[in-house]
């Protein structure tokens, strides 16, 4: 009965000695995807690697016209010619799919790059947001369940913005 009561006790005394805790919730896409920076760096990556992606479909178009012909060339009439131009379609689909490759790993490593920055951006500004306005901690997304309440995505933004040159 005593451990009961001291229980008891306990509950009722420990709200009065706890702190309130300040705590806000990021969604991380939304932040990315909302920024000024993103976008422009997003942009300049469209017209940095779109040429070479229309080359390549290009050179994809070329190649798939070039088996469309051959099917229609008769092997028995001039095999040596057939064989030429069948060569020369794998060469070219060879090519096309190391220029494709390549051109994927570049977009992907500036992409990659982009991010970082971003991120570092995104840091910079929680950790100077949670300073200012007295945050004990900011989840991001993903890692836990948080209501819209305590969603602070939007002030992110508005930070980074005004940190932007």
């Amino acid at each position: 009965m005593r451990v009961i009561a001291l229980l008891l006790l306990t509950l009722l005394v420990m709200p009065i000695n706890a702190q309130s805790i300040k705590i806000g919730y990021i969604d991380i896409d939304e932040v990315i995807n909302n920024l000024t920076q993103y976008q422009i760096e997003n942009n300049s990556l469209i017209q940095q690697f779109e040429p070479k992606k229309q080359q390549l479909l290009d050179l994809f178009k070329h190649i798939e016209l070039l088996k469309k012909n051959l099917i229609n060339v008769d092997r028995s009439i001039n095999n040596e010619n057939y064989q030429k131009e069948l060569d020369d379609i794998r060469e070219l689909e060879t090519s096309f799919q190391k220029e494709t490759e390549l051109w994927q790993q570049q977009l992907n490593q500036k992409k990659y790059e982009s991010l970082q920055k971003i991120e570092a951006m995104i840091n910079k500004a929680i950790e100077e947001f949670a300073i200012s306005e007295n945050y004990d901690l900011i989840i991001y997304q993903n890692a836990v369940f948080a209501s819209d309440q305590v969603n602070i995505s939007n002030q992110i933004i508005s930070k980074i913005e005004g940190l932007s040159p």
